[in-house]
């Protein structure tokens, strides 16, 4: 029996084993319907079909999703499209006027303001809904969607399958969830048009990675990125001239030589605590949730405190999840990603997906999901 590599703890590896495999049964079943395309609907609005990319992965936790996703509507808004993202909403919250509130979707807002974001569990009817609309009729015929985590959201025929690969937990070699990380079984990301290897920074993991997409696909991956840190954006408790504090951007050079708490409820928080320790120049203290979680000022303050410090560094996702800002200097790294290998393909994949809308026939209609 594999020994478990997955989320669950390791004494659970007999139960975590035969749940793997129930799941396997499922998803292959699930799979083979769509490859039939069974539930599949085709994205259509005013007679014309809308082309949707899907970007996505095979692994549970954190990739390096969404500023991926960001710089691929960024590079549709230059090419003359309207990036629509779309997404599920990963324990999104309520707002005050009754629409759901997720920590991505604000991130989008800052990362990827040209995009129209799109939150909710149903996205092929709410993005039907949205583009059939009178209001729509400005940027219909330019609008290309995004399935942000959309690789096993097959419900919607996509143009372009991206996959992306995280160079510091690959995971393909591992198991199904719940005993290893995978969604579904690492041969299946053949399915991909396109697969990129995301946080290469070291160069041995970039080519274990390379190698496992290699192995597992049966040719090597289209692009390979890093994730760079632009800025940073920093808020002090301090009010200064009796006005209320705001985020100030600041060199990454600020960070260096600074004593910090790095706090993140991501997917891989280890990968973060590693570019806050890249950026100072020394490890920080560490303070980790639960993937989604929101931190409490109280909670922050009180790790702060405990590791000698008055300076967090925090993702954006983090960051917007807080109900009020600690008694404490906040820093929020500006991420992007750098393109080490494949700009080109992966930029000429993008603009065939926008280039293939068409109007559909008459008669045509698209199948309901349902």
């Amino acid at each position: 029996m594999p020994e478990s590599y997955g989320p669950l703890p390791r004494w659970m590896a007999p139960l975590s084993w035969c749940m793997a495999r129930a799941y396997e049964q499922g998803v292959a079943w699930r799979n083979a319907g769509f490859d039939r395309g069974r539930g599949v609907r085709t994205l259509e609005a005013a007679g014309a079909r809308i082309p949707v990319i899907s970007i996505g992965n095979l692994t549970a936790g954190g990739t390096g999703k969404s500023p991926f996703v960001a710089w691929c509507a960024r590079r549709l808004a230059e090419a003359g499209g309207m990036p629509v993202i779309a997404m599920r909403g990963y324990r999104a919250r309520t707002s005050r006027d009754g629409a759901p509130r997720s920590d991505e979707a604000e991130e989008y807002a800052v990362s990827a303001p040209m995009a129209r974001v799109v939150v909710g569990k149903r996205r092929a009817e709410m993005l039907t809904e949205i583009l059939r609309a009178p209001t729509a009729d400005a940027w219909r015929h330019r609008a290309v969607v995004i399935l942000d985590d959309g690789f096993q959201h097959r419900q919607l025929a996509r143009e372009l399958d991206v996959v992306l690969v995280d160079a510091t937990r690959v995971g393909l070699d591992g198991d199904l969830l719940p005993h290893g990380w995978l969604r579904e079984p690492a041969g299946n990301i053949a399915r991909a048009g396109i697969v990129v290897v995301t946080k290469a920074h070291d160069e041995v993991q970039r080519l274990h990675a390379s190698k496992l997409v290699e192995r597992f696909r049966g040719r090597a991956p289209d692009a390979v990125c890093e994730h760079v840190w632009d800025a940073v954006d920093v808020l002090s408790p301090v009010i200064v001239d009796d006005r209320e504090p705001s985020f100030v951007a600041m060199s990454v050079a600020w960070l260096r030589g600074q004593r910090v708490l790095s706090a993140c409820a991501l997917g891989n928080p280890q990968h973060f605590h590693t570019m806050v320790a890249h950026a100072t120049g020394s490890s920080p203290a560490t303070l980790e949730r639960g993937d989604h979680r929101a931190f409490t000022a109280e909670a922050l303050e009180t790790a702060a405190k405990r590791a000698g410090v008055d300076i967090v560094v925090m993702s954006r996702k983090d960051v917007v999840k807080l109900e009020a800002p600690p008694n404490l200097t906040i820093v929020v790294p500006q991420l992007s990603i750098r393109l080490i290998e494949g700009e080109e393909r992966l930029r000429d994949a993008l603009s065939a997906a926008k280039q293939s809308a068409r109007v559909l026939s008459r008669g045509s209609c698209p199948r309901d999901d349902r």
